[in-house]
């Protein structure tokens, strides 16, 4: 199945919250201004490492197990978002 996008926009995930199925695979595009990154907080491990901005940055990974999901972006705390994984 393709991959469920976030797009990361005016320093927020948009949208902040999203629902995937084990084994699908999470988007996340630059498309603001200034860098992000992506890095899990709570209920799995990743971590984009800087996206730089213009030039369509992103970070994919595949989520595996069922349970809720916190992250957030290293240089913009207050950007946080949540990926519930569905069986």
């Amino acid at each position: 199945s393709e991959p469920v996008r976030i797009s990361l926009k005016d320093t927020a995930f948009h949208p902040k919250n999203v629902a995937v199925h084990e084994g699908q695979a999470v988007r996340w595009i630059n498309d603001d201004s200034v860098a992000h990154t992506v890095v899990a907080t709570s209920g799995a491990s990743f971590d984009s490492g800087t996206l730089d901005p213009g030039k369509g940055a992103f970070y994919e990974t595949t989520m595996r197990n069922a349970g809720n999901v916190a992250y957030h972006c290293t240089i913009h705390p207050n950007m946080t978002g949540t990926i519930k994984i569905v069986p």
